[in-house]
């Protein structure tokens, strides 16, 4: 297995894509780190130095968006990935004006995602 590469954060209720790409994210050195609401994401972000984040659009809605803000405040050059299930383009347009780093409808399939976090991580040491 290589050195860890960083830490991913992914935040989604149900952790349901934590346990489909655990594995590829491992066997890469990424660090893997999942919570299930704001109250995680928000203070994980404060105590730890997480390279990229995977955000389920079910927790930025929560807040009506605002949470990508509060993110970027934390954060300010974080990669936020907004994962959705299903393709919005209004809700996609109000997103993508937050500021984040990808957004990735979840039919498309998994190999799309695991190229974004891939840059992401590149390009975010």
């Amino acid at each position: 297995m290589a050195a860890t590469l960083g830490t991913l954060l992914i935040a989604e209720p149900g952790c349901r894509l934590v346990s489909a790409l655990k594995p590829w994210l491992l066997h890469q050195g990424y660090k893997v780190k999942a919570v299930e609401d704001m109250k995680g994401l928000l203070r994980t972000l404060q105590c730890e130095n997480v390279r990229v984040l995977v955000l389920d659009v079910c927790l930025a809605e929560s807040m009506d968006y605002e949470a990508i803000s509060i993110i970027k405040g934390l954060c300010r050059n974080l990669p936020i990935i907004v994962t959705t299930e299903s393709n919005n383009p209004e809700q996609e347009s109000s997103i993508r004006q937050k500021g984040i780093f990808y957004y990735h409808v979840r039919s498309f399939g998994v190999e799309e995602l695991v190229l974004a976090i891939t840059n992401a991580m590149t390009r975010h040491p």
